[in-house]
């Protein structure tokens, strides 16, 4: 070995070793909220998966992992007994009477109080066939294209509005992660959806919907998955489609059944008699109960893509799916504090976390409109047992 070599392999053992001894132990045991954060997001998103845990558990001590992933039992205590409750709501207030509806424009903007006015008349000026049929003909798609100018209330481009089936996607773009959130304001549209194949494999979210000639659908149950090899056709826990139970509850401690009633509502609960709900899946945690924040902290599960739902006190239901695992554009996914701080924002009265990672898909009007995880590489997510669509 000639000097040179020498060197460099004596510059390398130096470095291995203060690399060993000041580096590592300050990454692990530092008080700084920078390097703090990004440690315990690291150990979370690891530690959420079932086939790449040895990335956390291989070279950090079980004392810190144990440490940092105790939000989740802290979020499981939060909302151990809690469920929905409707009764306090005046769901009076989900209609209003027809005199009090002054013309077609107002009407419009009464039921769809989540777009910004100034901004939708100012795109409608400037591009006539918007309104060609009426507010109640808009049938306005710029999913492939980009963002419209046409903003929420929350600054949020719109991408499309459908008024036939009374939807409306808006683009979530936020400092660290891209979403989709589908705001449905006739939430009796909304049902489980299930694979052909039931039992023994799952379908892509777009066959599923296609299946029921939906307009659009997103992943919903968690299914079992060893090695991260499973075919999607065997749910965990409760399903329920259209009156029907084609799966039992798991029974989890911190796992929730999540579904409508025969009145439209969203009810989130360990509930022993389901006969109430007519289209229901299970899975955890909550995000949003009666108001109230179901998240410790993070929630203890890491950056990843993440599908969730909710529902206002209007009855108005958002779908949401975050994308994550595509460097440039999404590079990570979203924590489930960011996803409830989300629901929140729309005026969530109830929340649910659903199946995420390489299942979470948006599909709409006839294609997928989100990005799946890279780790999938198909552009239309994993196999699944069940989906929650607007029909």
């Amino acid at each position: 070995m000639n000097r040179k070599m020498k060197r460099t392999a004596l510059g390398l053992t130096v470095a291995f070793l203060f690399g060993l001894t000041t580096v590592y132990p300050f990454l692990l045991y530092t008080d700084n909220r920078f390097v703090t954060k990004w440690r315990n997001i690291y150990i979370e998103t690891a530690m959420s998966t079932m086939s790449h845990q040895w990335l956390a558990t291989s070279f950090i001590p079980q004392e810190i992992i144990d440490e940092v992933v105790s939000s989740r039992y802290k979020t499981a205590e939060i909302q151990e007994n809690v469920e929905t409750n409707w009764s306090t709501v005046d769901l009076s207030r989900v209609q209003l009477p027809t005199e009090e509806k002054v013309n077609e424009a107002d009407a419009f903007f009464e039921k769809y109080h989540e777009i910004d006015r100034e901004s939708f008349e100012s795109y409608a000026e400037a591009n006539p066939e918007l309104l060609e049929n009426g507010y109640e003909g808009i049938d306005f798609d710029r999913c492939d294209e980009g963002d419209s100018e046409i903003l929420t209330t929350e600054g949020d481009p719109i991408l499309a509005i459908d008024a036939e089936h009374e939807i409306m996607i808006a683009n979530i773009r936020r400092s660290d992660w891209v979403g989709k959130m589908a705001i449905v304001k006739d939430s009796s549209r909304v049902h489980v959806g299930i694979s052909k194949s039931l039992g023994s494999a799952g379908q892509n979210v777009n066959v599923i919907a296609e299946n029921y000639d939906a307009i659009l659908a997103v992943n919903a149950s968690g299914f079992q998955d060893p090695e991260g090899m499973g075919n999607g056709g065997v749910p965990y826990g409760f399903v329920k489609t259209f009156g029907e139970v084609k799966h039992r509850a798991e029974g989890h401690s911190n796992w929730k059944i999540v579904g409508y009633d025969e009145e439209n509502r969203l009810q989130i609960g360990k509930f022993s008699d389901t006969d109430f709900l007519r289209d229901a899946i299970e899975f955890h945690p909550s995000l949003i109960i009666n108001g109230e924040n179901m998240i410790e902290g993070t929630g203890g599960w890491g950056l990843n893509p993440r599908t969730f739902i909710g529902q206002t006190q209007d009855l108005t239901t958002l779908i949401t799916v975050i994308d994550g695992r595509r460097p440039g554009y999404s590079p990570f996914g979203a924590a489930l504090s960011e996803c409830s701080e989300l629901m929140q924002q729309y005026g969530a009265y109830q929340a649910q976390n659903l199946d995420g990672g390489s299942s979470s898909v948006m599909y709409y009007n006839g294609r997928v409109i989100t990005k799946p995880s890279n780790l999938v590489q198909n552009g239309i997510g994993r196999k699944i047992p069940d989906v929650f669509m607007v029909t």
